[in-house]
This record gives C-alpha cells, structure tokens and sequence, in this order.
C-alpha cells in the first residue's frame, strides 16, 4: 500500500491522522485519501502528522494533494516529518503555498506530536465557536 494511514493521539488526547507515504503514489490513491481528510471525511477534524516519502511524489498526485482547500481562518495542523533542513524548508514553503499557514516540518515524531498538541488545542478552540463574519 503505497499511502498507509493510521490514528495517533497527541500527549493531550488530540486526534492526529498519521500518514506514511510508503512508495510511489498514484493519482487515484491520493484522490482516495483527499476523500478521507475533506470536510465531511473520516478523518474531518483530524490533526495531521505527515511521513515518509512526501518529497518524491509526481507532479499530478502534489496537485491533487493540493487541491483540497482549508478553512482559512482556521485550518488543521499538518507537521511533516523530513530529516533534511532543505527538504524541511522547501516542504514548508510548499505547504503555505497550498493555504495551510498551520504548517511545519520536523526532524522526528516527537518533536511533531508536541507541536500538534499545541496547535490542536487552538485548533479545536476555534473549530467549536462559531465563525466571525
């Protein structure tokens, strides 16, 4: 399976979606997991914990990847997991560009469930009052 998807809690209890890209994606398995993530989705609500291959996907699954849209004024944490600095700060520049500002990049797990936690804390503040027009 080349997208392995699992649940994990943060230190406080938080939902987190971990996703481990195994091996080359296709289009229709990213499509299959943007159904899993939208709104409405199984995992709708969900902090985002991000590993293994993300550099190396194609061009046609980044878009899809990409497509799905956040809530703007408050969008679910993503944290990726990259060992590289470069690849760190690229993958962080490419996430913003996709209009997730809740975005970062780390060195392990560890560091990223702590961030999550703090971020869930937020987000879930947020995701419960109503929206400011």
């Amino acid at each position: 399976m080349p997208i392995d998807v699992s649940e994990t809690k943060t230190k406080s209890g938080h939902p987190v979606v971990r996703t481990n890209f195994i091996t080359e994606v296709t289009v229709a398995e990213a499509q299959g997991y943007i159904q899993k993530v939208i709104p409405g989705g199984k995992y709708d609500g969900f902090g985002h914990l991000v590993v293994g291959n993300v550099t190396g996907v194609s061009s046609e699954v980044k878009k899809v990847l990409g497509s799905q849209k956040p809530d703007p004024h408050n969008p679910p944490p993503v944290a990726v997991i990259l060992s590289s600095a470069l690849a760190r700060m690229a993958a962080s520049l490419t996430l913003r560009v996709t209009g997730n500002h809740n975005t970062d990049s780390f060195r392990n797990e560890g560091e990223a469930l702590e961030w999550l936690d703090g971020r869930m804390t937020e987000f879930m503040r947020k995701k419960g009052s109503p929206k400011v027009k």
